[in-house]
């Protein structure tokens, strides 16, 4: 059986994420629409704060809103904060 080898020319994007909070920054593993979860969590209340996002350089900011706060768990529930003030109104 012949193997035919394939040159691929690929791009592996430098992603970094961060929740900023209280004046630290938390590394974040894993981002989802409603979620996150942490490499290592410290414990916060509830509260709001901001996700930075990097790609490549690139940098996007956004608000969300820890609803349940931060415990010892690595997955913390979240809620964009432009979002959850419009379905308040």
């Amino acid at each position: 059986m012949a193997t035919t080898k394939t040159a691929h020319a690929g791009h592996f994007a430098i992603v970094r994420i961060h929740l900023h909070i209280a004046g630290a920054c938390l590394p974040i593993a894993q981002l989802g629409p409603d979620f996150l979860v942490f490499r290592n969590p410290v414990p916060h209340p509830p509260a709001d704060a901001e996700i930075s996002m990097s790609i490549d350089g690139a940098e996007e900011r956004w608000t969300v809103r820890l609803k349940d706060g931060i415990s010892g768990e690595r997955k913390v529930r979240i809620v964009p904060v432009d979002l959850e003030e419009h379905s308040a109104t």
